[in-house]
C-alpha cells in the first residue's frame, strides 16, 4: 500500500470528536468550591445544582443518615455528560422478607445544556435524570440553573418532578425494574427546590437549600399498594443544611442536616486522569541521540562496506538488544541493510507505545553504522507484528529538541510486512519463562446481602513463550482469608434466600432456571469460597499475523474459572483505520465447582461478529452480535472512553433474545468497567493494570466467555489512533 505521512491521517482520525464529546464554551467558571451531595453529584446536601465536574473526573461518594445509606460513583464522561452509578441501603422500605431495608441499585445521567457567562446574565444550566434505570425509589427528573453571585457565594434554582417533588413514582414489587421509565419522565406535579453555598473559607463551604423530598416509597403488589416511610419519620421541614471540608488532593468530608433533625455524615474523593499524583513521571531519561560523525572521520561507517561482513549484524544486534533491555524493550529481531534498518520490538514499559518507539528510535542512532539513514520500527504484540513507524535518520538527529508534532510530521505509519526477508530472530530469545508469585484480591459489589465481599491469599502466575506468538500461560490461586462461600443460585420467590452448596451439587434440575434458562453466570458463587488451590486459567495460545491486515488467535485449555474448552478469533484490522472487525467462535464446557480439571455437563458453541471503531479524544465504540453461553442471542454495545495516560473507563449494555421474566432482575444484562494504570499512581513507568468490571448483578442471559487478550486490544495500542493520542511522548 503507499505510504503517507502519519502525522496527515492521525488527524484527520479526530474529525468525529465534537460529535462524541461536545464542545465545551471555554468560559472560565469562576465560583465557590464545588460541594458533592448524598446522591454524587455537584449539590447542595440532596439537590442538584448545576455546576459541573472536570472533564474525565472519577470520583465516589458514602453519605449515611437515618433515611438511607447512598454509595455513589461518579463520572464525568464527557465534557457535558455526567453519570452516577448508586448503591443505597434504605431504612424503613422492607424487602419480601422484611428485614426492614432494601439494597437498591439506581442510575442518573445528568447533561449540561448550558455552561455560566460569569460576564454577563446567563447562569448555568443543567438537565437530569435521577434512578431513571433502577427500581425507582428516587426516580426524578429536574432541570436547574447556577449562578455565581461572588467569587464565594452561589444560588441555584430548580425544579423536580418525582423524589425531588415529595411525589415518589409507584413501584411495582414484582417488576424486574433495570428498564428506563421513559413514560414517569418529567410527568406528574413539579415543585421548585433551592440552594446556597458560601465558601466560608478555603476549605470549608457551607450549604443551605430547600427540598421537597418527602423520604416516601410507594410499592405496589397485584391490587394492594403500601405508602412507606423511609427512615422513622418526615422531615420536620423542608429546610437542609450542611458543611463541607476539603483536604488533601480533591477529598472531601461533610455534616448535613436533614429537616432541622436527622444528622448525615459524608464523605467523597474525586480523581482526575490528567493529574496524576506524579505528573511529571519518575521514569530515567532516556539516552540522548547520537549525530553521525563525519564521512571523513569514518568512511568505512558511511560507505555501508561493514554490511558484508557476517560477524557486524550479528554483534550490532546483541549491543541494540542489550541496549533495549535496559529501556522495557524486547528486540524479537531484526532486518539490517547498509542503508535501511528494520526493529521488531515488544513494548513491556510504557503505556504509551509512543514512548517506546521514541526511546527506540535513539538507540538505533547509538547502535548502528552512519551508512544506515532508513529507520523502521515495527510494534510486535504477542508475537504479531502489528505496525512499523519509519523515520529518516537525519529527521531524528534534527528534530530532537523539538515538540513531538514535528517529527510526527515527517514519520511514516504502515502496516507492518509479516514476513519481510532478511528477517534474524534475537539469539537464545525463545524460549522464554516469566513467572511471579504474590497477594491477589478479588472484590464483589452489589450483592443484596453482603453488598462488599472480598476474598484475598496467595497467587503464581507464569507465562511460557515457546516460540513468537505460542504461549503457555496459566495461574494457581491459594485463598487466606475472606468472607466470600460457596453458595447455591437464590430459591425463586424467596429473597435473600439460597440454595446450600450441597442442595445444588445434589440437585442437578436446579442448573436450569424456573423459566427454563440454563444457569451459566447466576451460579458463580459456587466457584468462590474454596479452600483448596484452584487453576483459575491454563491455556495454550497461538497469535499469527497472516497477511498484512489479519490477526488471528487460538487458544485451548481452562479459559476462566467456569469454562474450558477452545476459543478461535480472526480480526480485521488496517493500521491507518479507526474501524475493525472480528469474529470468535467459542466451544466451551462448565468447569466444576473445585476450581481444577474436572468438567460438569453443559457444553455450548458460542460465537460473535463483533465491530469497532475509535473515535478521537479516546472514545470507542463496540458492537458484538452473536450467540451466548447460556444459548441466547443478541448484541452488546460497549463505548469506552481512554486518557493519555492510560486511564480506561467503560459502559456497556446487552439485549438479548432472552425476555425480562427468563433474565431475572434488572431485565437485561449492562455494566460499567474501569481501568486505571499502575504508573499513575507510582509515577514509574508499567504497563500493569488495575482493572474492574461492576455489574449490578450477576444473570445467566447476555453472558460472554471471558478470554484472556483478545485480538483487538492486543493490537490496537500501535494502531493509528491510539497512537497519535499518545504521540505526545515520543521525545520522553
Amino acid at each position: 500500500m503507499p505510504r503517507s505521512r502519519l502525522l496527515r491521517r492521525l488527524m484527520a482520525s479526530t474529525l468525529p470528536v465534537a460529535i462524541i464529546a461536545g464542545t465545551p464554551s471555554g468560559i472560565a467558571l469562576a465560583q465557590p468550591a464545588q460541594v458533592m451531595n448524598s446522591y454524587g453529584l455537584p449539590g447542595g446536601v440532596d439537590t442538584p445544582t448545576a455546576q459541573r465536574l472536570p472533564d474525565g473526573t472519577l470520583g465516589a461518594t458514602i453519605s449515611k443518615s437515618d433515611y438511607a445509606q447512598r454509595n455513589n460513583v461518579v463520572f464525568q464522561a464527557m465534557p457535558r455528560l455526567t453519570t452516577v452509578l448508586r448503591y443505597s441501603r434504605i431504612e424503613g422500605v422492607g424487602d419480601h422478607n422484611n428485614l426492614g431495608h432494601i439494597w437498591d441499585r439506581s442510575f442518573d445521567l445528568r447533561f449540561q445544556a448550558l455552561d455560566e457567562d460569569t460576564e454577563g446574565w446567563r447562569p448555568a444550566v443543567a438537565i437530569g435524570l435521577q434512578d431513571f434505570m433502577g427500581t425507582g425509589v428516587y426516580s426524578g427528573e429536574y432541570i436547574v440553573a447556577t449562578k455565581t453571585l461572588t467569587p464565594r457565594l452561589s444560588a441555584s434554582v430548580g425544579v423536580g418532578w418525582g423524589t425531588l417533588a415529595g411525589d415518589p413514582r409507584t413501584l411495582d414489587v414484582d417488576d424486574e425494574g433495570g428498564k428506563p421509565r421513559v413514560d414517569d419522565w418529567f410527568r406528574g406535579s413539579a415543585k421548585p427546590f433551592a440552594s446556597v453555598a458560601w465558601q466560608a473559607s478555603d476549605r470549608l463551604t457551607l450549604v443551605a437549600e430547600y427540598s421537597n423530598d418527602t423520604y416516601r416509597a410507594i410499592h405496589r403488589r397485584g391490587n394492594q399498594t403500601w405508602d412507606i416511610q423511609q427512615g422513622d419519620k418526615e422531615p420536620a421541614s423542608h429546610l437542609n443544611f450542611g458543611a463541607y471540608y476539603n483536604f488533601g488532593r480533591g477529598y472531601q468530608a461533610g455534616l448535613y442536616t436533614i429537616g432541622g433533625e436527622t444528622i448525615g455524615a459524608q464523605f467523597s474523593f474525586a480523581l482526575n486522569p490528567r493529574e496524576a499524583p506524579y505528573p511529571s513521571g519518575l521514569e530515567k531519561a532516556p539516552a540522548p541521540v547520537r549525530p553521525r560523525p563525519a564521512p571523513a572521520a569514518d568512511p568505512d561507517g558511511w560507505s555501508g562496506q561493514w554490511a558484508a561482513d557476517p560477524t557486524a549484524q550479528p554483534a550490532i544486534q546483541t549491543a541494540l538488544a542489550d541496549a533495549l533491555s535496559k529501556e522495557g524493550q524486547l528486540l524479537e529481531s531484526m532486518v539490517l541493510t547498509g542503508n535501511r534498518a528494520e526493529v521488531r520490538i515488544r513494548n513491556q514499559r510504557y503505556i504509551q507505545q509512543a514512548e517506546a518507539i521514541g526511546r527506540t528510535a535513539r538507540l538505533m542512532t547509538r547502535a548502528l553504522p552512519p551508512s544506515v539513514e532508513t529507520l523502521v520500527i515495527t510494534s510486535s504484540a504477542n508475537g504479531m507484528p502489528a505496525s512499523s513507524v519509519t523515520l529518516r535518520r537525519s529527521d531524528v538527529e534534527r528534530l530532537e529538541n523539538t515538540e513531538a508534532g514535528q517529527i510526527a510530521a515527517v514519520a511514516s505509519l504502515t502496516d507492518a510486512t509479516p514476513y519481510p526477508a532478511g528477517l534474524v530472530q534475537t539469539p537464545d530469545l525463545f524460549p522464554r519463562l516469566r513467572w511471579r508469585v504474590g497477594p491477589y484480591l478479588d472484590l464483589g459489589l452489589f450483592d443484596p446481602q453482603e453488598p462488599l465481599r472480598y476474598e484475598a491469599g496467595a497467587e503464581a502466575r507464569a507465562r511460557y513463550e515457546i516460540a513468537p506468538g505460542l504461549v503457555l500461560s496459566g495461574k494457581i490461586r491459594q485463598r487466606v482469608i475472606g468472607n466470600t462461600s460457596q453458595r447455591g443460585p437464590g430459591i425463586p420467590g424467596q429473597r435473600g434466600e439460597h440454595y446450600t452448596a450441597e442442595q445444588y451439587e445434589a440437585d442437578p434440575s436446579l442448573e436450569v432456571t424456573p423459566q427454563g434458562v440454563q444457569r451459566v453466570r447466576s451460579d458463580t458463587r459456587m466457584y468462590t469460597g474454596n479452600h483448596s488451590p484452584t487453576i483459575p486459567e491454563l491455556t495454550l495460545a497461538w497469535f499469527a499475523h497472516p497477511t498484512q491486515n489479519v490477526y488471528t488467535r487460538v487458544t485451548g485449555g481452562l479459559l476462566e474459572r467456569a469454562y474450558g474448552g477452545v476459543s478461535a478469533e480472526i480480526l480485521w484490522k488496517r493500521v491507518d483505520s479507526p474501524l475493525a472487525i472480528g469474529v470468535e467462535v467459542n466451544r466451551v464446557r462448565k468447569r466444576d465447582f473445585d476450581g481444577l480439571f474436572s468438567f460438569r455437563d453443559y457444553e455450548v458453541t458460542t460465537g460473535h461478529v463483533s465491530a469497532y471503531y475509535e473515535f478521537a479524544q479516546g472514545y470507542t465504540a463496540q458492537l458484538d452480535v452473536g450467540r451466548y453461553l447460556a444459548g441466547d442471542t443478541g448484541a452488546t454495545v460497549t463505548v469506552t472512553r481512554e486518557f493519555a495516560n492510560g486511564w480506561r473507563i467503560g459502559a456497556f449494555a446487552t439485549k438479548t433474545d432472552m425476555s425480562a421474566e427468563e433474565f431475572g432482575e434488572g431485565s437485561f444484562d449492562k455494566g460499567v468497567s474501569l481501568s486505571i494504570p499502575i504508573s499513575w499512581a507510582t509515577g514509574q513507568p508499567s504497563r500493569n493494570r488495575a482493572s474492574s468490571t461492576i455489574r449490578s448483578l450477576s444473570r445467566d442471559g447476555g453472558a460472554r466467555l471471558e478470554v484472556q487478550d483478545r485480538l483487538y486490544d492486543t493490537i490496537r495500542d500501535s494502531h493509528s489512533v491510539k497512537l497519535y493520542e499518545g504521540w505526545g511522548r515520543f521525545w520522553r
